[in-house]
């Protein structure tokens, strides 16, 4: 009979079945877990296909760039054109505008995919704001964020909006 303490202390030469079974030394688990890092990796990339802007880019290339706080949240259908799949339509109080003229209210739209931009009922946020297929969106690549973590993105902006109304 083979003593079951032989290999204590070794590692295995390679993580063969009967090692796997007979040893259980996760070689089976650390070769899906590489697989699923290595997957999540690549789905994180896949979000920013465009990459990050710069604050002056994003400004420059926003509809409307406001200090907003949501309001109320609703799940919205997949539109019938198939364009959008389900999400979540956000209703914003504005309490200051950069960019654009949204009135005191705004609603922005954010779909259910990787891509999204999730928001809480009662946070404030710095947007900058876009317009798709009718809808205004968020960019979760860019550069919005909770205003609590934003005092230098809107150092940035009030600069990029006092040089706009100069001009």
């Amino acid at each position: 009979m083979k003593s079951p303490y032989r290999n204590v202390g070794k590692a295995p030469k390679s993580c063969d079945q009967e090692w796997e079974t007979q040893y259980d030394c996760g070689c089976m688990a650390w070769k899906r877990s590489l697989l699923l890092i290595g997957l999540w990796a690549m789905s994180t990339q896949a979000v920013c296909v465009n990459g990050h802007p710069s604050v002056t880019s994003e400004y420059r290339h926003s509809k409307i760039v406001v200090i907003a706080s949501v309001v109320e949240e609703k799940p919205v259908a997949a539109m019938p054109d198939g364009y959008f799949l389900e999400g979540k339509m956000y209703e914003l109080n504005v309490e200051k505008a950069f960019r654009g003229k949204p009135g005191p209210t705004l609603k922005l739209f954010d779909e259910n995919t990787s891509g999204r931009f999730e928001m809480s009922v009662g946070t404030k946020y710095l947007l900058f704001v876009y317009e798709e297929h009718g809808r205004l969106r968020v960019d979760n690549c860019g550069n919005s964020a909770e205003f609590s973590k934003s005092s230098a993105i809107i150092k940035q902006v009030e600069k990029l909006a006092h040089t706009v109304s100069l001009q």
